[in-house]
């Protein structure tokens, strides 16, 4: 398990390879903060589960967190692929309009498929259900890991 972890944040966080941390308080992997010219700071979140990785686009204004995107990733058997994503204006960090945010995104997913696939009869309430079941199973995922991880080191800072 500890090297698909390391292989998947490695994948979706690649600019930060061996530098990335487990956020206890946001229960995600977290790269370094970083600092854009207008002074803003920016940093990536990412959930992850067997099924999906969540990658979040964090801003820090001066008094209030913001989402400024998601990218939802799948996995193909061997690799994640990008199957949904959204950008962001003034959405303001809340993990339960977060969650419902992501959810939303998977959902749309979802039905695509079915479509592509050719599946019928499943409800939007049904995609709903399934949504929020897979969003929630990675922020469960990551905090198991990440906590594992956390009593193995004895800090919070991973070799990855």
């Amino acid at each position: 398990m500890e090297n698909t972890l390391v292989r998947t944040l490695n994948s979706a966080l690649p600019q930060c390879s061996g530098n990335i941390t487990y956020n206890d308080v946001a229960k995600m992997f977290c790269a370094p903060a970083y600092v854009a010219q207008s002074g803003n700071m920016y940093q990536e979140g990412l959930r992850i589960s067997d099924r999906l990785a969540i990658k979040y686009s964090i801003g820090y204004g001066y008094c209030h967190v913001f989402m400024n995107g998601i990218q939802v990733y799948a996995y193909d058997g061997t690799k994640m692929k990008l199957v949904t994503q959204g950008s962001y204006y003034n959405f303001w960090w809340n993990e339960a309009d977060i969650n419902a945010e992501t959810a939303r995104l998977v959902q749309e997913y979802l039905k695509s498929e079915t479509k592509v696939l050719g599946i019928q009869g499943i409800s939007e309430s049904e995609l709903s259900r399934q949504a929020k079941s897979l969003v929630d199973q990675a922020r469960k995922n990551t905090e198991t890991i990440g906590t594992r991880a956390i009593a193995a080191s004895g800090n919070k800072q991973l070799n990855a």
